[in-house]
């Protein structure tokens, strides 16, 4: 566990390996249109629970 303030929430994902949060590559984003559920602008990360991606699967 890392603890952060608000500022360092970015650096600190990159600190810890987080399996259900992931950066989205610059090349990813290039092949397509990716936006921020909440704001609508282009999304940087992709999040995921275990859980409702295994559901899916199933």
């Amino acid at each position: 566990m890392v603890l952060v303030c608000k500022q360092h929430v970015h650096k600190a994902l990159k600190m810890i390996f987080l399996p259900h949060v992931q950066t989205i590559s610059e090349d990813y984003k290039l092949l397509e249109e990716l936006k921020c559920k909440v704001c609508g602008k282009q999304a940087d990360y992709k999040l995921y629970n275990f859980l409702s991606q295994r559901k899916r699967t199933i």
